[in-house]
């Protein structure tokens, strides 16, 4: 019987694919029991050994794949799948979690045993941390959760594709449609693991509710605090998916080159423009433009921008005519726009088009929960850069990297733990194995902050809490371990600018 579930997400996706007839569906031979075997006679992208036990949702995930022309073997049991990956071979295996007889992980250990390194992802409706957590140790490729988004999953299958094929053959150029990156910051927050502490659970809430609008999105966060993931979860997650991502740091564009990278120019616009170009907007055409510390755009460049967003077109430079562009923007800074509006560095009009939607990434010390997790996850991610085999981290040094800080946020985690593996001689990282860590932690800085009787001593202590918390009261409050109304208050005492 078919999951009720399962049965109406079936129906929206019939829906998305344009499906007439969900009885149409074709039924398959089975070859051998619990096993289903889909055989195609045109030319086959991949083949896919499917683990599902559901028969709603591998019938739906079986139409989806047979109309994009994958060759997929199904199997209902987990014994099954170690039958059918024991006769043959194939390009990547979709796993759920939770099966008759055993579980995903089962799968991704008996495969680790056996030394197959065919990529694995794994489906699951219980997005439990320490399950992903395990999932990732074993090897998995991805971990995405239930209803899965048929654009999102059909990217991470062809991400699988080519990142087969670039390690096989380095022959293929990437795709003009494939996510481009002007940033030399790589994503920061595990891609494979949610945090489970409740201001992220909050941040992907948000994320979940805007993500398939076309509100321009501002992200606000700390440096190193992950806020270009944040924008690729809004492009994922949106039914611009299947476009291209372009993310564009705009403290790297000056004042001279910033209109030609953005808008593109016209061959002898000027003196180096010896051919056509087409500009960052026109790339992303169809998808997302993510622009990266927005606070940076020269203020030359502001009005076009907002032109630019406003009527959907641009003018290349040197061109007479305008260029129709459809693209969703998210921006991110770790500045305040309203003070820099206020000084004239930042237009206001502008400011209030790129913030129709705010969305604030907490600072690692607010989530300190989640350090083992995002840990093991670049514990993992150092083993293969350095080629090291360290498979745990010691509670000790875990307790030391939780007391810690991190003003640098995830990246000075990841440097951290990238380091720590690279002087481990053992299995384990320990305590003596992490760098020194100078600066005060959360808990010194929290007694440091906290309110004092001494007035003129009270007073510094809530100007440097906000200066700390970058005039966000909020998380000011907290740091001095009062409620917002009493912070409040006390500003009003020492006639501090609210």
């Amino acid at each position: 019987m078919i999951n009720p579930i399962c049965a109406y997400y079936w129906g929206l996706f019939c829906k998305f694919v344009g499906l007439e007839d969900i009885v149409s569906v074709r039924n398959n031979v089975d070859l051998k029991p619990n096993c289903r075997y889909f055989i195609f006679d045109y030319s086959m992208k991949g083949r896919i050994l499917l683990v599902e036990d559901d028969t709603g949702f591998g019938t739906m995930l079986q139409k989806w794949f047979e109309r994009n022309n994958f060759s997929v073997r199904w199997c209902t049991r987990l014994n099954s799948a170690k039958e059918a990956l024991s006769q043959g071979e194939y390009d990547v295996v979709l796993s759920d979690l939770r099966l008759p007889d055993g579980d995903g992980i089962m799968l991704l250990q008996w495969m680790k045993e056996r030394k197959m390194s065919t990529p694995v992802i794994i489906l699951t409706g219980y997005g439990e941390v320490p399950t992903a957590v395990t999932a990732i140790k074993l090897g998995a490729f991805d971990f995405l959760e239930k209803p899965v988004n048929p654009s999102v999953l059909k990217q991470k299958i062809e991400s699988v594709f080519q990142h087969v094929k670039e390690t096989g053959n380095n022959t293929k150029t990437t795709s003009k449609k494939a996510s481009k990156s002007k940033t030399a910051e790589p994503s920061l927050i595990p891609s494979l693991v949610k945090g489970n502490s409740p201001l992220l659970k909050k941040m992907y809430e948000y994320i979940a509710l805007v993500a398939p609008t076309q509100m321009a999105v501002m992200v606000l966060g700390e440096s190193g605090s992950g806020k270009e993931y944040v924008a690729r979860m809004l492009h994922e997650q949106s039914n611009r998916a299947e476009g291209p991502f372009i993310a564009v740091d705009c403290g790297s564009l000056s004042m001279e080159l910033a209109p030609s990278e953005l808008f593109g120019h016209k061959k002898g616009a000027f003196t180096s423009a010896v051919e056509d170009k087409i500009g960052f907007f026109e790339e992303a055409k169809g998808g997302t433009l993510f622009l990266d510390e927005v606070g940076n755009l020269p203020y030359g460049v502001q009005m076009q921008m907002l032109r630019a967003l406003q009527e959907k077109k641009i003018r290349p430079v040197g061109s007479t005519t305008d260029v129709d562009v459809d693209v969703r923007i998210v921006t991110a800074t770790n500045e305040n726009l309203e003070k820099a509006i206020a000084e004239g560095k930042f237009r206001e009009d502008l400011y209030h088009r790129l913030n129709e939607f705010l969305i604030e990434v907490p600072p690692l010390r607010e989530c300190l929960e989640d350090i083992p997790l995002y840990a093991a996850h670049f514990l993992e991610e150092a083993n293969v850069e350095l080629d090291r085999h360290v498979c745990s981290i010691s509670p000790e040094a875990l307790q030391r990297l939780e007391n810690y800080s991190w003003p640098g946020n995830l990246r000075e985690l990841r440097n951290v733990i990238r380091r720590a593996v690279l002087f481990t001689t053992g299995d384990t990282i320990t305590a003596a194995n992490l760098p020194v860590l100078e600066e005060k932690t959360g808990k010194e800085c929290e007694k440091e902050m906290s309110l004092t009787r001494d007035a003129g001593e009270e007073k510094e202590r809530i100007v440097r809490a906000l200066e700390k918390a970058k005039g966000n009261k909020t998380l000011a409050a907290r740091l001095l371990q009062i409620d917002r109304k009493t912070l409040y208050n006390k500003m009003h005492l020492y006639d501090l600018d609210l």
